[in-house]
């Protein structure tokens, strides 16, 4: 059964292989604790009776989240947990009173562009080479 529940300083190690295998830019270990620690930052976790499948990451910034990171283990994608991650962000952002959420994205991450694109988000601008694999794409919905 698959449940959600805040990332710990423990949870930072797996976190950060996660990043590594997944993420372009990955955050450290030392980068992860912080953020777990930073009262105005969450990384939710969601994980099945064995392991973490997937997480994402946000801090409040005022009436303002910005989504960090939303990964889904690659054994367990085209499940729809990349939405279930997605919205549970949008209901801790709604409870701490964000009236918008933004993020950044790769432009060549089609799947993930998808994902924010069917949830409302929209193309803001863009950041010419931001990654070393291209630009990124600042997207913003408002909750």
């Amino acid at each position: 059964m698959l449940k959600f529940r805040l990332a710990a300083y423990d949870d930072c190690v797996a976190l950060s292989e996660m990043e590594s295998k997944y993420i372009e830019c990955p955050w450290s270990v030392s980068v992860l604790r912080q953020t777990v620690a930073d009262e105005l930052s969450a990384i939710y976790l969601l994980c099945d009776d064995v392991k973490i499948v997937g997480y994402g990451g946000l801090k409040m910034a005022l009436d303002t989240a910005e989504v960090y990171n939303i990964v889904v283990d690659e054994s367990c994608r085209r499940r729809g947990y990349g939405s279930l991650i997605l919205e549970k962000l949008f209901e801790h952002a709604t409870m701490h009173g964000a009236k918008e959420m933004f993020l950044e994205v790769n432009e060549s991450n089609e799947p993930a562009m998808g994902l924010y694109i069917s949830h409302g988000f929209k193309i803001s601008h863009m950041r010419k080479n931001y990654y070393k694999s291209g630009n990124a794409l600042i997207l913003k919905r408002e909750i």
